[in-house]
């Protein structure tokens, strides 16, 4: 097959619009697949056997200029925002400058239609970040906390989550416990059901919160870790966005740990 198309790749997916991969349609899946926007392994119903041009034609293909898009457009969307009536809601300061000012992992950044300013370097997964938190708009938390595998078409994150996030903190942390009630940006838990737990905040209306159970060779038990979000978390960012957010913080914390 020569330059495989979205069209081929939908003609492949089961078209039932299952979600499961994170997209609404089969259709907004295989589309963006093949700008750069998703992945094929996020369908659990594609014939790995089949995928081979796909795969072929993705690995050429750079992802900087889907992301230039992406962030192009994200940009776009910011600057018909009324900052002044969303700067409350998003748990931001409106500055006299017309720009938003709100915590990020603790260190200030002010946003505005053209770019996003810190004292601390952010690269532009990180902007991609706080330009969805503004135009989700952000809402008052539940309080009501639940795993990613409660969260609507999240079963091709929930892998990811374990994989890049969970197990890692897990394993690094294993009979170290103790070290992570000096990490900064956590509110530790005096209550959780496991042998520690804090909520770490991520901008002011997403915190993430993290349980921690201990190894015990005597009983076979291997370390675990889970992540906890509030069930109106996706009100505040998207799927994608709260991914990473949880790979920033995991990142966070293993450096902070060595």
């Amino acid at each position: 097959m020569a330059n495989p198309t979205s069209l081929q790749l939908f003609k492949l997916t089961p078209r039932s619009n299952c979600g499961k991969c994170g997209f609404p349609t089969c259709l907004a899946f295989a589309t963006q697949v093949m700008v750069g926007n998703g992945n094929l392994c996020d369908c659990p119903n594609l014939d790995p056997k089949a995928l081979a041009p796909f795969y072929a034609q993705l690995a050429e293909r750079p992802r900087t200029e889907s992301f230039a898009k992406t962030f192009d457009f994200l940009r776009r969307e910011v600057a018909k925002w009324d900052f002044r009536s969303i700067a409350d809601s998003l748990g931001a300061t409106l500055e006299a400058s017309g720009e938003l000012l709100l915590n990020y992992f603790g260190n200030k950044v002010r946003i505005s239609a053209d770019e996003i300013l810190s004292d601390h370097e952010l690269d532009p997964w990180e902007k991609t970040l706080l330009y969805n938190y503004v135009i989700r708009g952000a809402v008052e938390p539940s309080g009501s906390w639940v795993g990613m595998e409660s969260l609507p078409n999240s079963v091709s994150k929930i892998k990811s989550l374990k994989t890049h996030c969970e197990e890692p903190l897990a394993q690094t942390f294993s009979r170290k416990m103790a070290q992570l009630s000096s990490v900064g940006l956590a509110h530790i838990l005096s209550d959780a059901k496991a042998d520690f737990g804090a909520d770490f905040q991520i901008l002011p209306k997403l915190t993430v919160r993290v349980l921690w159970w201990d190894e015990d060779p005597k009983e076979r038990f291997e370390a675990k870790v889970k992540f906890l979000f509030d069930a109106r978390v996706l009100q505040v960012v998207d799927l994608e966005s709260l991914i990473f957010a949880c790979e920033q913080l995991t990142n966070r914390l293993l450096q902070a740990q060595s």
